[in-house]
């Protein structure tokens, strides 16, 4: 009875958290966390990040410098366990050609085994509730600002129930000084079909966030965040992290947001070797839903 309980209630948080007379609020996907380094500072860094996945949060983060180290080409995979059983998986990449930059984004998620019952007893079957989103960007550097847009295609199923559609996001970052980064994004803007009559609502965004890095001695660096995103449902969350880094080879990390039934802190560390890097986050979740455990392994080429 506990194991369906949990799977309802990761569906409820997951695929379609609440109905109002505007519509069905879905694809919560989208505001759920991506790699392993920007969940463990609790999103703080979401605005600023360059990685992949910034085309689901700032496409500006696509950007490379003028001399990319290497070829400029990233390979991303992180695999996320959310609550009852839901996993989150996602495939990245960002590359360089001339001027521009691009990257390309594959998310899927899955909340397992929810169970069917029309009268008391042994369930009659089992179902999945499934989201897919595919996410492509481009960004371009100029001197101090990075601009990016990105295009998202969606869609999701409930049982026999399936959704479909498309959005826009757009953002910038700029470079205060060497050592503090602000950024700013707006997206998950555009439209999907009905899904069992009801309008469904794209939890449109609106994202801020700076960083600060001091170096302690020529090893030791610490970067502190600060971040805020609102949605179009209601509501603003402000979120803080921090990351210790040992010679760009070691990280610990850590961050606290707000505005969260099932969340606050949150935890995480990584290892940087040559072209690999390792990216682990752990976010405690309160009400006896488990806890939640991400792994991102970036190949940086």
């Amino acid at each position: 009875m506990k194991s369906t309980v949990l799977a309802l209630a990761a569906l409820l948080l997951i695929s379609s958290q609440a109905y109002s007379q505007a519509g069905s609020a879905g694809f919560q996907i989208l505001r759920l966390g991506y790699s392993a380094r920007d969940l463990s500072l609790a999103a703080s860094a979401d605005a600023l990040t360059s990685e992949p996945v910034a085309v689901f949060t700032n496409p500006a983060g696509l950007a490379f410098g003028e001399n990319p180290p290497g070829i400029g080409f990233d390979i991303m995979l992180t695999h996320r366990t959310y609550i009852a059983g839901s996993t989150i998986d996602m495939f990245g990449t960002r590359f360089s050609s001339g001027n521009m930059s691009y990257g390309t984004s594959l998310l899927l998620s899955s909340v397992p085994d929810i169970q069917v019952r029309t009268v008391p007893g042994d369930p009659q079957a089992t179902f999945s509730a499934k989201d897919f989103a595919f996410a492509a960007g481009a960004a371009r550097r100029f001197g101090r600002l990075d601009v990016g847009v990105s295009a998202i295609y969606l869609y999701e199923k409930l049982f026999i129930y399936e959704s479909s559609g498309y959005a826009f996001n757009a953002g910038v970052k700029y470079a205060v000084a060497d050592n503090a980064r602000l950024g700013i994004a707006f997206g998950n803007l555009g439209s999907t079909s009905a899904m069992i009559s009801q309008r469904i609502v794209l939890p449109a965004f609106l994202r801020l966030g700076g960083s600060y890095t001091k170096h302690v001695d020529n090893n030791l660096a610490v970067t502190g965040f600060a971040g805020v995103v609102t949605y179009k449902s209601g509501g603003i969350s402000p979120s803080v992290g921090a990351d210790l880094s040992y010679q760009n080879l070691l990280s610990i990390r850590a961050g606290y947001a707000s505005g969260s039934d099932l969340t606050g802190l949150s935890f995480g560390a990584g290892i940087h070797y040559e072209f690999l890097r390792l990216d682990y986050s752990y976010i405690p979740v309160k009400l006896d839903f488990g806890n939640s455990q991400t792994f991102t392994l970036s190949f940086l080429l």
